[in-house]
């Protein structure tokens, strides 16, 4: 039958699920240009940001926002001393106490940054009055037992880790390098000792463990202290 003038053709209809199909896909095409206009403009950014250098931004900021403030340059010291450049963050320690230089963070910050630079003498001389007055400050008498150490004044060291352990009696860490202090003086069965306590606060402390089998290897495998 032939379609009279004028009359329009029937409408051709799309089935449902071809057209739930191209609906589908081109939802598919958009999700994924804009995850690729994400990435390569926006998100790709952020990852290459790591934690430091997110801090070092806001750092730098707060030092251009408040020159004067000894609390903007320590921590700006402190962020370049996670980068690892000692050179940098003294600088701006040195700043802090320049500004600050009775603040007892400061000087202990300033400390840390001297012995960052191996400069054991310096940190020593304000670490020293820090712990002298600071009795129960655990972070004080540890580095001034760590720079002690370092110096090779290894009785002086073994003091101040006994200082710590009675402040924070699972101290680990400080049982672990009082060990090492004792070892460097010759006295092996206390420095077992002290790997030993360092073993029962922390049983798989791998270099406390790696201490006590060198002792035990040199005195030909037998355990002085009777410990685990």
């Amino acid at each position: 039958m032939q379609t009279r003038v004028g009359q329009p053709e029937p409408e051709r209809q799309i089935p449902l699920t071809k057209a739930l199909i191209v609906i589908a896909i081109v939802i598919v095409i958009i999700i994924v240009i804009g995850l690729v206009i994400g990435y390569a403009f926006f998100w790709n950014n952020y990852e290459q940001q790591t934690f430091v250098d997110v801090e070092m931004q806001a750092a730098l900021q707060q030092v251009k926002d408040a020159p004067d403030d000894a609390t903007a340059h320590l921590r700006l010291g402190y962020v370049y001393l996670l980068r690892g450049d000692v050179q940098e963050a003294m600088k701006e320690y040195q700043e802090a106490y320049r500004l600050d230089p009775k603040n007892r963070q400061v000087k202990y910050n300033l400390a840390l940054g001297y012995m960052a630079g191996k400069q054991y003498g310096e940190a020593i001389k304000l670490l020293e009055p820090l712990a002298a007055e600071g009795l129960l400050d655990f972070e004080a008498h540890f580095s001034l037992a760590e720079a002690y150490y370092e110096s090779g004044q290894y009785d002086k060291a073994v003091k101040e880790f006994q200082n710590t352990v009675a402040i924070r009696p699972g101290a680990a860490d400080a049982y672990y390098y009082m060990g090492l202090a004792y070892e460097k003086m010759g006295d092996k069965e206390k420095a077992l000792e002290s790997f030993n306590q360092a073993l029962r606060f922390v049983p798989n402390y791998q270099e406390a463990l790696e201490a006590k089998a060198r002792l035990q290897e040199a005195a030909g495998g037998g355990n002085t202290s009777g410990g685990a």
